[in-house]
């Protein structure tokens, strides 16, 4: 992480012009921010301008953005924790993102669809690997916006459009959830909560944001794919589909799509060790009885005991395996002895 690097996002004007102000003590960490927002932010967010200048002797970089919607860079860049197509968490440094302001978003119905493309969405890596660096612009209108991403999968899934309740704007999916849910998603308002495959729903801004968690909650932020939020510029105005480490803190709820629902992991069925023993090497029924009769008895009763155990391997009464074996062993490691 680049500690030592303060960010400063101030807007100018209606969201038009932005400039985000960078302070460091050193000229790699300057460097290397710069990259960052260059690369990872600033690029496609409307399709605007981006102006850098650079002063060696304050050891500072300003960057200029002139855009449609905004994006405001997190103080601190922790690392991302994305979950694999294996189902395991790995950590990426990915642009910390603080707030997303995208633009507006066409509510009429039987618009473009994004030019007709299907995207694999049965799960969330193929929904990544089909959608990522795309310009998916289902509205037809002021390009590939947050929402388009988010209306697409919404309609490929469930053959209903995306309800935004008249706003324009991607909280406005939050506003009607309910309608938005029917029975295709469960609603998630507890943020820590959030898995991969869950469609989050952000304020912040004029527009607020959308895009789909590409792993768990952690420490205030998740990993994000969505479009409008730092990728490549698209043609007809947004930005492409790309992953960012997104702060929560203006989280509104989550749409999570039931065919992700992971199932809570089945417990595994309590032995009872005294109904059923698995043998390791030096067992003893001297042990066994200690453990599940609290008494340790030979002789007779001892012989009574083994009389009451079986081997389920062989089908063999552990008395037996003493009296009538060549080796006289009734118990065998790797074996599972069982009460008659």
């Amino acid at each position: 992480m680049m500690k030592n690097i303060h960010l400063e996002r101030n807007d100018m004007g209606n969201n038009k012009k932005q400039k985000t102000k960078i302070k460091t003590d050193k000229l790699s960490g300057i460097l290397a921010a710069v990259a960052l927002v260059l690369a990872g932010i600033g690029v496609g967010l409307t399709g605007g301008k981006i102006t850098a200048i650079f002063n060696p002797e304050e050891k500072e970089v300003e960057v200029y953005m002139e855009t449609k919607g905004s994006i405001t860079l997190s103080d601190e860049q922790p690392e991302a924790v994305i979950e694999n197509e294996n189902g395991e968490l790995e950590t990426e440094q990915l642009p910390a993102v603080e707030e997303i302001s995208g633009d507006e978003f066409n509510t009429e119905e039987g618009l473009d669809l994004g030019q007709g493309a299907y995207y694999d969405y049965s799960t969330p890596t193929a929904w990544k690997n089909a959608t990522m660096g795309q310009c998916i612009d289902f509205d037809g209108k002021w390009g590939s916006q947050c929402v388009d991403a988010f209306a697409t999968f919404h309609y490929e899934y469930t053959g209903r459009w995306a309800d935004v309740c008249g706003t324009g704007a991607a909280r406005g999916l939050w506003k009607c959830k309910e309608n938005n849910a029917g029975d295709e998603y469960d609603l998630i308002t507890d943020v820590t909560k959030v898995q991969a495959g869950d469609w989050l729903i952000f304020d912040g801004g004029k527009y607020g944001h959308v895009g789909m968690a590409m792993g768990p909650y952690n420490n205030g932020y998740v990993a994000l794919l969505g479009e409008n939020q730092g990728g490549a510029k698209c043609p007809g105005g947004g930005a492409a589909t790309n992953i960012i480490n997104m702060s929560t803190k203006t989280f509104l709820g989550a749409f999570r799509p039931k065919i992700y629902e992971q199932p809570e992991p089945t417990p595994a069925p309590v032995v009872d060790k005294c109904q059923s023993w698995d043998l390791k090497k030096g067992d003893t029924l001297g042990q066994v009885m200690k453990e599940c009769e609290n008494r340790i008895v030979w002789g007779s009763a001892m012989d009574d005991y083994a009389k009451t155990w079986v081997d389920e391997s062989t089908g063999q009464v552990v008395y037996d395996g003493w009296y009538n074996s060549s080796n006289g062993v009734g118990l065998y490691a790797g074996h599972k002895i069982v009460r008659k």
